[in-house]
């Protein structure tokens, strides 16, 4: 399955071991993400440690493993669908503009994102970590 992620799922999956981590790591999803990810990390990365219950060196360490799931997407590939992403969901969250637009520029299943406000659009499919985790398990088996 090929998702667009939004980043806030990428660090739950840091935080803690958990069923989101579990995903993330699971060799059935590929995941992209816009490259202002990069600067939310750094933004957040002493908040994602205090929760990780370990160590910098082995937040650093599963870092670079969960990026080596992820592709990032420089704004270059998704730039040309910014105006129709920013029609789609510029007047509910201005920040969004960009996993919108990416998912409008690439072919994919859709967007994992906690954010309700994204199922007021309908040109993406989103999928929630409830949805996922059902196909995670029978894509397991």
């Amino acid at each position: 399955m090929k998702l667009f992620i939004d980043s806030n799922i990428i660090f739950s999956g840091l935080m803690k071991k958990s069923i989101t981590r579990e995903i993330l790591l699971s060799p059935n999803f590929t995941f992209y993400i816009p490259d202002f990810y990069n600067i939310e990390l750094e933004k957040y990365k002493s908040t994602i440690l205090e929760k990780f219950g370990g160590s910098a060196k082995d937040l650093d360490e599963l870092i670079k493993i969960i990026h080596e799931k992820i592709i990032v997407v420089v704004e270059e590939e998704y730039f040309d669908e910014m105006k129709r992403a920013e029609k789609i969901i510029g007047k509910i969250d201005p920040k969004d503009i960009p996993f919108i637009a990416l998912a409008l520029s690439i072919e994919n299943d859709g967007i994992w994102t906690r954010d309700k406000h994204f199922s007021k659009q309908t040109s993406v499919r989103i999928y929630s970590t409830k949805e996922l985790i059902s196909i995670y398990k029978i894509k397991k088996k």
